[in-house]
């Protein structure tokens, strides 16, 4: 009879064990295992990073920014591991509208894919489509245009 006694004394001591949870980016919608520093303030040609390191091998990926971030004139999708084909790149704008464009472009080293978005606006969500046959990573940059309103 003492086993379940003991049974019940282990199961409510597991229940108890705390664990560290890690929580969903604001800009970025992906899940981050470490703390948040604060950006500094930067100047209206400065890129700054939208979305970390992506793989390539997931194909479509939908990445929030949020109209948080600020206004943005120009993306960048940029290497950083391997080489990556970017195909398709669709930019959901926080006023609805969308612009999808064929970049149909290898990234790689120093060479990026430019994305002129015209007039600077607060962009939702950038949908990016990669070829998935290649180990290579992408990460997303955002400039606003000079005289832009600048969030961070």
């Amino acid at each position: 009879m003492r086993s379940p006694a003991l049974f019940t004394v282990v199961l409510v001591g597991a229940g108890t064990v705390a664990s560290a949870q890690p929580r969903q980016e604001e800009t970025s919608g992906r899940i981050s295992y470490k703390a948040r520093t604060p950006q500094p303030p930067r100047r209206p040609s400065q890129w700054v990073q939208l979305a970390t390191p992506t793989p390539a091998k997931h194909g479509t990926e939908f990445i929030v920014i949020g109209k948080d971030a600020g206004y943005f004139s120009q993306l960048r999708v940029g290497a950083t591991r391997g080489t990556t084909r970017v195909r398709r790149v669709k930019v959901i704008f926080a006023d609805g509208a969308t612009k999808t464009l064929q970049v149909e472009r290898r990234v790689s080293g120093d060479q990026s894919a430019h994305i002129d978005l015209g007039e600077a606006k607060a962009i939702d969500r950038v949908v990016v489509t990669t070829d998935t046959g290649t180990n290579g990573q992408y990460a997303i940059y955002g400039a606003p245009s000079p005289g832009a309103v600048v969030k961070r």
